[in-house]
């Protein structure tokens, strides 16, 4: 007599075994006519018979904040967001060239028919990231998103490298994202609302390079700054994640032919390619989408081409 341990099963699979000779023939079931909209989950609809799920990428009506918008990734950021429905607020970082870049951006969102507005915001001085932020909430009407995409590259051997440049390179690349966030943060409770944070960092966080210590340090910092700050908001609903970026066509002007270390990066990338700015978008949207990201926090996604495959 078969007992009730994982023997029991036994009998069942025989049956299961029979099924899988060549000489019996299965029989599907194939669903008839079209999705019924009743079966479907509120998220999705139908279009010409086939279900989609655009309500996922959907930030119709949202407002989001884009820190660094004159910077390639960030500009590319906030014209996903706007592209996907939302209104941007564009925050740069210095009162100078970036002001307007940061306006061929701002044109681009008002050609798709989205509201966008310009400010100074100095990373760097968390006071200034708040009250700027406060201001940006109160004049835009909300905030639902953050991205933050400061970036200051340096390239010297440690020994050449000054205290000011290590502590600049420290203030714009990770204390702006810890300031970002946490004022993010204190406006989401305000507002009683979830929130998602999105803070573009570089793979260098992760994988260290030789005369980068400074800049990698710094976003190793941010990369484990996103994971204990997923931990500390998640019971508030507010998501952080991170996309760590890789080689991208910006950075070309970064790489000396005599830097063999650097050459050695961009060999060893994978797709053989260096990234674009529009690669960048599309996830941030993702990482900001409310449907999308229920369960998704604490993470860091590469977008290097898969150089950190190699390095």
């Amino acid at each position: 007599m078969v007992g009730d341990g994982p023997a029991g099963d036994l009998p069942r699979l025989g049956r299961l075994l029979l099924h899988d000779r060549p000489c019996v023939r299965h029989r599907w079931r194939r669903a008839r006519g079209r999705p019924r909209a009743d079966r479907l989950p509120p998220e999705a609809r139908v279009v010409g018979g086939e279900v989609t799920r655009t309500k996922y990428f959907d930030l119709t009506g949202k407002k989001a904040l884009v820190i660094g918008a004159e910077l390639p990734a960030g500009g590319a950021i906030a014209r996903a967001y706007a592209e996907a429905g939302a209104d941007v607020a564009l925050a740069v970082l210095t009162a100078d060239e970036a002001v307007m870049r940061a306006r061929a951006v701002k044109r681009d969102i008002e050609a798709m028919g989205r509201t966008a507005a310009e400010y100074v915001m100095d990373v760097t001085l968390g006071k200034n990231v708040q009250v700027t932020m406060r201001q940006i909430v109160k004049e835009i009407g909300g905030l639902d998103m953050v991205a933050i995409a400061p970036d200051l590259f340096l390239a010297k051997p440690i020994e050449k490298i000054s205290d000011t440049e290590l502590q600049r390179v420290m203030q714009v690349n990770f204390n702006a994202h810890f300031f970002a966030v946490r004022h993010a943060a204190e406006e989401f409770r305000r507002l009683n609302q979830p929130g998602r944070i999105v803070c573009v960092t570089s793979v260098l966080g992760e994988r260290g390079l030789p005369n980068a210590t400074a800049y990698a340090a710094a976003h190793g910092a941010v990369h484990n700054f996103v994971r204990a700050a997923s931990q500390e908001l998640a019971a508030e609903r507010i998501m952080v994640n991170g996309i760590a970026l890789g080689w991208m066509d910006w950075m070309t002007d970064r790489i000396s032919p005599d830097d063999e270390e650097a050459q050695r990066a961009v060999r060893f990338t994978a797709l053989r390619r260096a990234g674009r700015a529009d690669e960048v978008g599309p996830l941030a949207v993702y990482l900001s989408s409310e449907l999308a990201t229920r369960n998704i926090t604490g993470q860091i996604f590469p977008v290097d081409g898969g150089l950190t495959q190699h390095l």
